[in-house]
């Protein structure tokens, strides 16, 4: 056995984490990868934010041979799934995405920061769907995966129309793709209960961040009233949040604050309600006393 070198690289980012890094995704390669990987000496390594590809400089020969075939061009195929099981609800554009499966690959790529996007455009879209019946789906997806689909699938081809791929990744140190998604947006409205829900009160943000605006009552499917607002912008979610939002009350002798530090959304929480003539999503936090 010889020694193992990098040959490529697929790194995931997203929105809605603190450090930008995905790592709760499962890059599982389909059947016909594995036997690529086992015939032609190479291994997949999970790396902080993906994987990473290594050979064995000792078989590099026979990688070579898959590369050159012209019947079966070279490819590495991924099915893609997730260990969060909230990963839908916080990423773009699993909210608004009809039906088929997101696909991504290495034939149109675009550059930027030393890595080789894999999506259409520089985020993952609904311009990245396919139907499961399209021809870059028909040989990879199921009927098991029509049921249970990935979350996304990636194909890596070592030889396309522009150029010769498997030659650029032993030439180079790393070739590394990227793959970055956004994460969804929502407005945040607060619904105040109880002794809360008083005509003077309002939300501040003292950063200036965010504004909200009082919507008046509303009833509850439990029929109890509540004061509302809503802010004046969508907020992406995110993992961890540094607003501090306060509840404050105006009052004959001035600003009182009732809450220095009101709750945060929470990606499980949400609705969907007009917001300026869209249907948009709203994440519902509520405040009672």
């Amino acid at each position: 056995m010889g020694s193992y070198q990098a040959l490529l690289n697929i790194a995931v980012e997203h929105g809605f984490y603190t450090d930008g890094a995905c790592s709760c995704l499962d890059f599982q390669p389909t059947e016909k990868t594995r036997r690529i990987f086992d015939n032609a000496g190479l291994l997949q390594k999970k790396t902080a934010d993906g994987i990473q590809i290594v050979y064995d400089e000792s078989r590099l020969e026979a990688l070579k041979l898959y590369a050159e075939d012209p019947q079966e061009p070279l490819c590495f195929e991924f099915k893609v799934y997730s260990n969060d099981a909230q990963f839908r609800s916080y990423t773009e554009p699993f909210a608004d995405m009809g039906k088929g499966i997101l696909y991504l690959d290495n034939r149109a790529t675009t550059a930027g920061d030393g890595k080789i996007s894999l999506s259409v455009f520089e985020y993952v879209s609904n311009d990245d769907l396919k139907k499961t019946d399209s021809d870059e789906l028909r040989d990879m997806i199921s009927q098991r995966d029509r049921l249970l689909p990935p979350l996304f699938v990636v194909k890596i081809f070592a030889e396309t129309a522009q150029a010769s791929h498997i030659e650029a990744w032993l030439e180079s140190e790393l070739t590394s793709y990227s793959i970055v998604f956004n994460a969804r947006q929502t407005f945040w409205k607060y619904y105040l209960l109880g002794k809360m829900a008083n005509a003077g009160s309002y939300i501040f943000d003292p950063d200036n961040q965010v504004e909200f605006e009082a919507l008046g009552e509303t009833s509850l499917p439990d029929r109890r009233m509540a004061l509302t607002f809503r802010s004046k912008q969508s907020i992406p979610l995110n993992e961890y949040y540094d607003f501090r939002f306060q509840l404050k009350q105006q009052g004959p002798g001035g600003e009182n604050v009732l809450i220095n530090r009101l709750p945060v959304a929470c990606i499980t929480r949400t609705g969907r309600e007009v917001v300026a003539e869209q249907r948009m999503v709203v994440s519902e936090i509520y405040i009672n006393s």
